[in-house]
Protein backbone atom coordinates (compact mmCIF):
# COMPACT_ATOMS: atom_id res chain seq x y z
CA UNK A 1 0.00 0.00 0.00
CA UNK A 2 2.71 2.58 -1.22
CA UNK A 3 0.87 4.78 -3.42
CA UNK A 4 -1.48 6.60 -0.69
CA UNK A 5 1.49 6.92 1.28
CA UNK A 6 4.01 8.33 -1.17
CA UNK A 7 0.99 11.48 -2.06
CA UNK A 8 1.18 11.48 1.64
CA UNK A 9 4.41 12.28 1.61
CA UNK A 10 4.61 14.87 -1.19
CA UNK A 11 2.30 16.86 1.03
CA UNK A 12 4.97 16.65 3.97
CA UNK A 13 6.96 20.06 4.85
CA UNK A 14 9.17 20.54 1.89
CA UNK A 15 13.01 22.01 1.66
CA UNK A 16 12.46 25.57 -0.86
CA UNK A 17 12.69 28.02 1.97
CA UNK A 18 13.46 31.19 1.20
CA UNK A 19 13.90 34.20 3.74
CA UNK A 20 11.87 37.37 4.25
CA UNK A 21 14.19 39.41 2.00
CA UNK A 22 13.56 37.12 -0.51
CA UNK A 23 9.57 36.38 -0.68
CA UNK A 24 9.86 40.14 -0.39
CA UNK A 25 11.69 40.36 -3.83
CA UNK A 26 9.15 38.13 -5.69
CA UNK A 27 6.03 39.92 -4.78
CA UNK A 28 7.97 43.00 -5.52
CA UNK A 29 9.04 42.00 -9.10
CA UNK A 30 5.58 39.92 -9.77
CA UNK A 31 3.00 42.82 -8.59
CA UNK A 32 5.12 46.05 -9.05
CA UNK A 33 4.61 47.10 -5.77
CA UNK A 34 6.98 47.73 -2.70
CA UNK A 35 5.67 45.23 0.07
CA UNK A 36 5.89 46.65 3.63
CA UNK A 37 6.99 43.25 5.66
CA UNK A 38 6.54 39.66 4.85
CA UNK A 39 5.76 36.99 7.58
CA UNK A 40 6.42 33.09 7.06
CA UNK A 41 3.34 31.44 7.65
CA UNK A 42 3.97 27.60 9.62
CA UNK A 43 0.56 25.77 8.23
CA UNK A 44 -0.22 22.41 9.48
CA UNK A 45 1.69 19.67 7.26
CA UNK A 46 2.16 22.66 4.07
CA UNK A 47 4.32 21.11 1.49
CA UNK A 48 5.54 24.68 0.72
CA UNK A 49 7.56 27.86 1.88
CA UNK A 50 4.51 30.08 3.04
CA UNK A 51 4.41 33.64 3.57
CA UNK A 52 1.92 36.56 4.35
CA UNK A 53 3.01 39.60 2.55
CA UNK A 54 1.62 42.91 3.75
CA UNK A 55 1.52 45.59 1.29
CA UNK A 56 0.35 49.53 1.40
CA UNK A 57 -3.17 50.25 1.81
CA UNK A 58 -3.71 47.91 4.35
CA UNK A 59 -3.61 44.78 1.52
CA UNK A 60 -2.16 41.39 2.13
CA UNK A 61 -1.24 38.42 -0.09
CA UNK A 62 0.18 34.81 0.19
CA UNK A 63 2.67 33.59 -1.35
CA UNK A 64 3.73 30.20 -1.61
CA UNK A 65 6.87 28.89 -3.13
CA UNK A 66 7.33 25.60 -4.36
CA UNK A 67 10.45 23.92 -5.61
CA UNK A 68 8.70 21.65 -8.06
CA UNK A 69 8.77 23.65 -11.27
CA UNK A 70 5.08 23.12 -11.85
CA UNK A 71 3.87 23.06 -8.32
CA UNK A 72 1.17 25.38 -9.43
CA UNK A 73 0.64 25.15 -13.30
CA UNK A 74 -3.19 24.37 -12.67
CA UNK A 75 -3.58 26.23 -9.51
CA UNK A 76 -5.70 29.22 -11.27
CA UNK A 77 -7.47 26.81 -13.81
CA UNK A 78 -8.80 24.93 -10.55
CA UNK A 79 -9.49 27.80 -8.57
CA UNK A 80 -11.75 29.51 -11.56
CA UNK A 81 -13.90 26.54 -11.35
CA UNK A 82 -14.02 26.19 -7.63
CA UNK A 83 -15.10 29.87 -7.59
CA UNK A 84 -17.33 29.45 -9.83
CA UNK A 85 -18.93 26.93 -8.05
CA UNK A 86 -19.71 29.06 -4.88
CA UNK A 87 -16.39 27.55 -2.79
CA UNK A 88 -14.60 30.69 -1.21
CA UNK A 89 -11.22 30.21 -2.68
CA UNK A 90 -8.18 32.35 -3.29
CA UNK A 91 -7.67 34.01 -6.71
CA UNK A 92 -4.28 34.06 -8.38
CA UNK A 93 -2.43 37.53 -8.61
CA UNK A 94 0.90 36.02 -10.52
CA UNK A 95 2.99 33.23 -11.09
CA UNK A 96 6.13 32.09 -12.17
CA UNK A 97 9.44 30.30 -11.62
CA UNK A 98 12.02 31.10 -8.54
CA UNK A 99 15.68 31.63 -9.86
CA UNK A 100 16.22 28.29 -7.80
CA UNK A 101 14.39 26.26 -10.44
CA UNK A 102 11.28 25.96 -8.19
CA UNK A 103 8.32 27.97 -8.80
CA UNK A 104 5.60 30.28 -6.78
CA UNK A 105 2.25 32.26 -6.27
CA UNK A 106 0.85 34.93 -5.12
CA UNK A 107 -2.92 34.48 -4.20
CA UNK A 108 -5.34 37.11 -2.32
CA UNK A 109 -5.16 36.93 1.60
CA UNK A 110 -7.51 34.88 3.72
CA UNK A 111 -7.72 35.52 7.19
CA UNK A 112 -7.94 32.54 9.71
CA UNK A 113 -5.87 29.67 10.83
CA UNK A 114 -6.11 25.81 10.07
CA UNK A 115 -8.87 24.18 11.55
CA UNK A 116 -7.22 21.98 13.54
CA UNK A 117 -5.74 24.97 15.70
CA UNK A 118 -9.15 26.78 15.84
CA UNK A 119 -11.29 23.28 16.66
CA UNK A 120 -9.46 23.13 20.43
CA UNK A 121 -11.23 26.62 21.15
CA UNK A 122 -14.76 26.02 19.34
CA UNK A 123 -18.16 25.31 20.68
CA UNK A 124 -19.97 22.40 19.03
CA UNK A 125 -22.61 23.96 17.21
CA UNK A 126 -19.29 25.81 15.51
CA UNK A 127 -18.32 22.29 14.96
CA UNK A 128 -21.27 21.68 13.56
CA UNK A 129 -21.42 24.05 11.20
CA UNK A 130 -17.74 23.90 9.73
CA UNK A 131 -18.67 20.01 9.18
CA UNK A 132 -22.10 20.64 7.31
CA UNK A 133 -20.03 23.68 5.24
CA UNK A 134 -17.23 21.15 4.08
CA UNK A 135 -19.56 18.67 3.33
CA UNK A 136 -21.85 20.80 1.56
CA UNK A 137 -18.48 21.87 -0.59
CA UNK A 138 -17.26 18.63 -0.82
CA UNK A 139 -20.72 17.32 -2.19
CA UNK A 140 -20.52 20.41 -5.06
CA UNK A 141 -17.52 19.51 -6.09
CA UNK A 142 -18.34 15.91 -6.60
CA UNK A 143 -21.20 17.30 -9.17
CA UNK A 144 -18.39 18.21 -11.58
CA UNK A 145 -17.87 15.28 -14.74
CA UNK A 146 -16.53 11.85 -13.22
CA UNK A 147 -13.13 11.38 -14.90
CA UNK A 148 -11.71 8.40 -17.08
CA UNK A 149 -9.17 7.42 -14.23
CA UNK A 150 -8.75 7.21 -10.58
CA UNK A 151 -6.08 9.26 -8.46
CA UNK A 152 -4.72 12.98 -8.42
CA UNK A 153 -4.99 15.45 -11.28
CA UNK A 154 -6.41 18.94 -12.42
CA UNK A 155 -9.71 19.37 -12.26
CA UNK A 156 -11.03 17.78 -15.83
CA UNK A 157 -7.72 15.97 -16.13
CA UNK A 158 -7.00 12.47 -16.94
CA UNK A 159 -5.60 10.39 -13.24
CA UNK A 160 -4.10 7.18 -14.11
CA UNK A 161 -5.13 4.46 -11.96
CA UNK A 162 -7.74 2.32 -13.69
CA UNK A 163 -9.42 1.50 -10.34
CA UNK A 164 -9.55 3.45 -7.03
CA UNK A 165 -8.22 0.30 -4.98
CA UNK A 166 -4.56 0.67 -7.40
CA UNK A 167 -4.00 4.25 -5.33
CA UNK A 168 -3.31 1.86 -2.61
CA UNK A 169 -0.57 -0.30 -4.62
CA UNK A 170 -0.96 -3.91 -4.64
CA UNK A 171 -3.03 -6.17 -2.40
CA UNK A 172 -0.29 -8.30 -0.22
CA UNK A 173 -1.53 -11.56 1.36
CA UNK A 174 1.20 -12.65 3.69
CA UNK A 175 0.72 -13.66 7.12
CA UNK A 176 2.92 -11.90 9.77
CA UNK A 177 4.33 -13.88 12.31
CA UNK A 178 3.45 -13.57 16.15
CA UNK A 179 6.37 -11.90 17.44
CA UNK A 180 6.57 -9.02 14.33
CA UNK A 181 6.79 -5.69 15.32
CA UNK A 182 3.76 -3.79 16.26
CA UNK A 183 4.11 -1.99 13.18
CA UNK A 184 3.91 -5.14 11.15
CA UNK A 185 1.35 -6.49 13.17
CA UNK A 186 -0.95 -3.39 12.60
CA UNK A 187 0.35 -3.62 9.03
CA UNK A 188 -1.76 -7.18 8.79
CA UNK A 189 -4.39 -5.75 10.03
CA UNK A 190 -4.85 -3.19 7.81
CA UNK A 191 -4.18 -5.33 5.09
CA UNK A 192 -7.33 -7.77 6.31
CA UNK A 193 -9.32 -4.96 6.94
CA UNK A 194 -8.38 -3.89 3.01
CA UNK A 195 -9.41 -6.98 1.68
CA UNK A 196 -12.81 -6.39 3.49
CA UNK A 197 -13.30 -2.76 1.79
CA UNK A 198 -12.20 -4.34 -1.71
CA UNK A 199 -16.33 -4.76 -2.87
CA UNK A 200 -16.60 -0.76 -1.73
CA UNK A 201 -13.58 0.12 -3.99
CA UNK A 202 -15.23 -1.92 -6.52
CA UNK A 203 -18.32 0.26 -6.20
CA UNK A 204 -17.04 3.58 -6.51
CA UNK A 205 -16.65 5.39 -10.06
CA UNK A 206 -14.09 8.40 -10.30
CA UNK A 207 -15.75 11.42 -8.74
CA UNK A 208 -13.83 14.46 -8.22
CA UNK A 209 -13.40 15.66 -4.31
CA UNK A 210 -10.51 18.25 -2.60
CA UNK A 211 -8.52 15.62 -0.34
CA UNK A 212 -6.57 17.60 1.36
CA UNK A 213 -9.74 19.30 2.74
CA UNK A 214 -9.06 17.69 6.50
CA UNK A 215 -8.14 19.74 9.57
CA UNK A 216 -5.84 21.68 7.67
CA UNK A 217 -6.53 23.69 4.15
CA UNK A 218 -9.99 24.49 6.32
CA UNK A 219 -9.35 28.30 7.20
CA UNK A 220 -10.96 29.10 10.67
CA UNK A 221 -11.63 32.12 11.97
CA UNK A 222 -13.62 32.96 15.77
CA UNK A 223 -15.14 29.77 14.85
CA UNK A 224 -16.00 30.81 11.80
CA UNK A 225 -14.78 29.49 8.03
CA UNK A 226 -13.18 31.67 5.98
CA UNK A 227 -12.12 30.07 3.11
CA UNK A 228 -10.25 26.63 1.89
CA UNK A 229 -6.50 26.87 0.01
CA UNK A 230 -4.70 24.72 -1.23
CA UNK A 231 -6.55 23.31 -4.59
CA UNK A 232 -3.53 22.55 -6.53
CA UNK A 233 -4.96 19.33 -7.16
CA UNK A 234 -7.63 17.63 -6.86
CA UNK A 235 -8.75 14.14 -6.45
CA UNK A 236 -10.95 11.65 -8.69
CA UNK A 237 -12.32 8.66 -6.82
CA UNK A 238 -13.79 7.84 -2.82
CA UNK A 239 -14.66 11.39 -1.08
CA UNK A 240 -15.04 10.13 1.93
CA UNK A 241 -11.39 8.95 2.27
CA UNK A 242 -11.11 13.16 3.24
CA UNK A 243 -13.69 12.01 6.20
CA UNK A 244 -11.01 9.26 7.02
CA UNK A 245 -7.85 11.37 6.73
CA UNK A 246 -9.57 14.23 8.44
CA UNK A 247 -10.54 11.60 11.56
CA UNK A 248 -6.65 10.36 11.39
CA UNK A 249 -5.48 14.44 11.83
CA UNK A 250 -7.42 14.66 14.99
CA UNK A 251 -6.82 11.85 16.15
CA UNK A 252 -3.40 11.97 16.25
CA UNK A 253 -2.98 15.79 16.38
CA UNK A 254 -5.26 17.49 17.80
CA UNK A 255 -6.98 15.61 20.50
CA UNK A 256 -10.01 13.48 21.67
CA UNK A 257 -11.70 16.81 23.06
CA UNK A 258 -12.22 17.18 19.61
CA UNK A 259 -13.56 13.98 18.34
CA UNK A 260 -16.71 15.10 18.19
CA UNK A 261 -15.88 17.10 14.86
CA UNK A 262 -14.93 13.96 12.85
CA UNK A 263 -18.50 12.18 14.26
CA UNK A 264 -20.52 15.33 12.44
CA UNK A 265 -18.52 14.28 9.25
CA UNK A 266 -19.68 11.46 9.63
CA UNK A 267 -22.92 12.16 10.19
CA UNK A 268 -22.98 14.23 7.48
CA UNK A 269 -22.11 12.28 5.12
CA UNK A 270 -24.58 9.36 6.26
CA UNK A 271 -22.95 6.37 5.18
CA UNK A 272 -24.08 2.49 4.94
CA UNK A 273 -21.64 0.11 6.66
CA UNK A 274 -19.60 -0.79 4.08
CA UNK A 275 -18.48 2.80 3.37
CA UNK A 276 -18.29 3.55 7.15
CA UNK A 277 -15.68 0.48 7.17
CA UNK A 278 -14.23 2.14 4.30
CA UNK A 279 -13.80 5.55 6.20
CA UNK A 280 -11.93 3.36 8.92
CA UNK A 281 -9.75 1.82 7.06
CA UNK A 282 -8.99 5.08 5.38
CA UNK A 283 -8.50 6.53 8.89
CA UNK A 284 -5.94 3.73 9.93
CA UNK A 285 -4.09 4.03 6.88
CA UNK A 286 -3.07 7.06 7.80
CA UNK A 287 -2.35 6.94 11.13
CA UNK A 288 -0.07 3.68 10.44
CA UNK A 289 1.76 5.71 8.22
CA UNK A 290 2.11 8.26 10.67
CA UNK A 291 3.35 5.88 12.81
CA UNK A 292 5.63 4.46 10.39
CA UNK A 293 7.22 8.30 9.84
CA UNK A 294 7.94 8.62 13.38
CA UNK A 295 9.63 5.78 13.98
CA UNK A 296 11.98 6.39 10.86
CA UNK A 297 12.30 9.86 12.42
CA UNK A 298 13.22 7.91 15.93
CA UNK A 299 10.29 9.92 17.90
CA UNK A 300 9.74 6.67 20.00
CA UNK A 301 7.39 7.83 22.42
CA UNK A 302 5.18 9.57 19.26
CA UNK A 303 5.29 6.27 17.53
CA UNK A 304 4.10 4.37 20.73
CA UNK A 305 0.73 6.78 20.86
CA UNK A 306 0.04 6.73 17.68
CA UNK A 307 0.31 2.58 17.92
CA UNK A 308 -2.24 3.08 19.95
CA UNK A 309 -4.36 5.21 17.93
CA UNK A 310 -3.97 2.74 15.08
CA UNK A 311 -5.21 -0.19 16.98
CA UNK A 312 -8.21 1.64 18.13
CA UNK A 313 -9.23 2.22 14.50
CA UNK A 314 -8.48 -0.98 13.36
CA UNK A 315 -10.30 -2.64 15.89
CA UNK A 316 -13.64 -0.23 14.69
CA UNK A 317 -13.02 -0.85 11.26
CA UNK A 318 -13.14 -4.93 12.00
CA UNK A 319 -16.07 -5.20 14.03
Amino acid sequence: MQSATLHLLRHAPGTNVIDNEEAIGLVRAALHVDPLCAVRQFLTQSGNCIFRVDLPEGKSTALRVSPQRNAFAYTHHNLDILRAMGLPVQTVLASGETAAGGSFVILNWIPGRDLAYELPQMRPEQMTLVAETVTDYQKRVGCLPRSDGFGWAPIGGHPTFAQWTNIFGEPATDSTSVDATPLAQLRARLRAVRRSVEPHFASISPTCFLDDLTTKNVLVESGRLQGVIDCDTVCYGDPLMSVGTTLAHLAADVGEACRFYGEELIRCWSPQLDALRAIRFYAALWVVGFMAAAETAGEIARATELAGIADAMLSLAET
